[in-house]
């Protein structure tokens, strides 16, 4: 049944957003639910063959722009202050590193796919990348140390437009030594490279002139952004095919700049962000649903699985390795780096138009372009997800205790309520963003943090990869507030919470809005002076969770640990649940003292 186009696309793009809701609640790599959920609508079932139906030209167009818009939205992202530490690594990874990999990884393809040394070299220089599709989710399933997170990050934004360039040039410079008339060739090529460098910081300059003039206003700023994107990405691209990628790089790694200098200038992240979660989850699908049984027939054998075994476990750390020889990082990370290479959408959609290259040039083995590469990126695909957190947890990369709390605010409850947790094993860090001093929480062993924790500046140099939650327990809910938005892109609006809104606060109302008070602790009335008034005369409480039944109606309940040492703090707004095992934290009588305290 031949299904009208737009409902074609639309049912693509839903079944790449509940892909990426299936992988959370199933708590597996995104990019291998995406991919496994291609492999069974296209060629498993058969249900559906999206470049068929939408046609070569309406679906290859697809995907390009939605590369160049993740790919915009990755560089764009990228933050010049991860440098500090680690800029020589990064600088050896995607320079010697990446030329290390194309020269292996061209000796593999030889020798061990058999592939002409055309399509070798051509194939292994666009095998570097590894790009922000599927490292960035990567990196948010695991919260790596900064400088790891930093390197990958990098490498993954820079090597993405560079990979298939140098690809390109590979396949000009045999076109040279092949038909000897070639001066066309790489004047094209320099041309393509001039017009992209010219486009993405022309734009980038454009942009800030018409936000700085104030000619474009705020809420057409996102609007117009993506527009410039899309128009640089397609103007480079008539120039020079596979060029459009690097225009999109440098306009992306422009603005990131700009960024850091003026706030103004974040306005339209959260715009690009998510249309490009939408489009990498999209794209994956379309990709892999849109192969047939023949290739991935074509891709069962042998000589691929050596080569990814090759790839994965030489090629890849030891260029790693050999790079980053007296750089600022030890030999953990170094080696943690070298065992992290997922290939994604680029080098997949790009491979496929290598392989019309070669056809038409008659090379035997170029319709293997595509089943092979697509073997190995859905290989890496499988390895590095199920693979990277649990191994970044065996090399001490990322923190293998439970999800901790920060804490700020230093006061007598924050601090009897930071004891109780650290007792349990759960990661305290403390925080007097009034005083800048923690003496009291140093005294209790309480890990504090130097410094201001609103401050990005002082963020992004402190690694805070052990804490998933945030408690904002000042005495002022004017600093709460300024708190929580700050805070809330860091950690996820879930994941902060502030103490109720004291009565003595005459510059706000008793009685909070409705969407502020879901973030709210406790009990509505255990405000700040009335728990430091408890804490004078009491001590928190812990019981069992199978003693839940005992709790009275005069308990306030502050927090449940479960078994896997995952603490839930009670929210004013609804009762938590509680299991046989774990602890329940909470004020005996709480209710009764305020009672008897008015």
């Amino acid at each position: 049944m031949d299904l009208p186009l737009m409902l074609i696309i639309v049912l693509f793009i839903s079944l790449g957003i509940f892909s990426q809701w299936l992988a959370g609640i199933i708590k597996w790599p995104a990019i291998v639910v995406m991919s496994i959920t291609g492999l069974l609508v296209g060629p498993v079932f058969q249900l559906a063959n999206p470049e068929q139906m939408m046609g070569s030209g309406l679906y290859s167009t697809i995907v390009s722009l939605a590369v160049a818009i993740i790919l915009f939205e990755g560089s764009s992202n990228l933050d010049y202050r991860e440098l500090k530490g680690v800029s020589k690594a990064i600088r050896r990874v995607i320079t010697i590193g990446a030329a290390l990999a194309w020269f292996l990884g061209t000796l593999a393809m030889y020798y061990i796919m058999e592939f002409p040394l055309p399509i070798s070299l051509v194939m292994a220089g666009l095998l570097i990348v590894t790009g922000p599709t599927v490292i960035t989710p990567l990196l948010k399933q695991a919260k790596v140390k900064n400088s790891v997170n930093s390197i990958l990050k990098w490498e993954g934004i820079i090597l993405d437009p560079v990979g298939p360039l140098l690809a390109l040039l590979s396949f000009y410079v045999f076109q040279v030594l092949g038909n000897g008339s070639g001066g066309s060739f790489i004047l094209e090529f320099l041309v393509g490279f001039a017009v992209a460098a010219i486009l993405g910081f022309g734009g980038s300059l454009l942009f800030r002139w018409l936000i700085k003039k104030e000619i474009i206003p705020q809420n057409l700023m996102a609007p117009i952004q993506f527009a410039f994107i899309l128009l640089i990405f397609s103007i480079n691209e008539a120039v020079l095919h596979e060029s459009g990628l690097l225009s999109v790089t440098i306009f992306g790694l422009a603005m990131a700049r700009m960024k850091n200098r003026n706030l103004v200038y974040k306005q339209s992240d959260h715009f690009i962000e998510e249309i490009s979660l939408i489009l990498v989850s999209t794209v994956f699908i379309l990709i892999t649903s849109s192969l047939t049984r023949e290739v991935l027939i074509d891709v069962l054998n042998w000589q691929l699985a050596i080569f990814c075994l090759v790839m994965i476990l030489l090629v890849r750390p030891l260029s790693i390795y050999l790079s980053t020889i007296n750089t600022e990082i030890g030999l953990k990370e170094r080696g943690f780096i070298g065992m992290t290479a997922p290939r994604g959408i680029v080098a997949l959609t790009v491979a496929q138009f290598f392989a019309g290259l070669f056809i038409d040039a008659g090379l035997p083995m170029a319709e293997m372009i595509t089943p092979v590469t697509f073997g190995f990126v859905f290989v890496t695909v499988v390895v590095y997800g199920f693979g990277f957190k649990p191994l970044s947890q065996v090399m001490n990369l990322s923190s293998t205790n439970p999800p901790g709390v920060i804490i700020i605010g230093e006061n007598n409850f924050s601090l009897q309520l930071a004891k109780k947790l650290k007792d349990q094993g759960i990661p305290v860090m403390m925080s007097d963003l009034l005083h800048f001093t923690s003496s009291r929480a140093d005294e209790m062993g309480i890990e504090t943090f130097r410094g201001n924790l609103l401050s990005e500046d002082d963020r992004i140099y402190t690694d805070l990869t052990s804490y998933d939650k945030c408690l904002l327990m000042t005495r002022s809910f004017v600093l709460n507030n300024l708190s929580f938005n700050e805070l809330s892109t860091e950690f996820g609006l879930r994941n902060v919470k502030m103490l109720p809104i004291s009565t003595s606060d005459r510059i706000v109302k008793f009685r909070p809005e409705e969407s502020l008070r879901h973030h709210m602790l406790f009990e509505e009335t255990a405000t700040y002076y009335w728990l430091d008034q408890y804490i004078k005369e009491h001590n928190i409480s812990e019981i069992p969770g199978s003693e839940a039944e005992t709790i009275s109606e005069n308990d306030i309940v502050l927090y449940y640990i479960d078994s896997s040492k995952n603490v839930h703090f009670k929210p004013i707004t609804r009762e938590l649940e509680y299991g046989e095992e774990g602890t329940i934290g909470l004020l005996k009588d709480g209710k009764t003292f305020k009672e008897n305290n008015k």
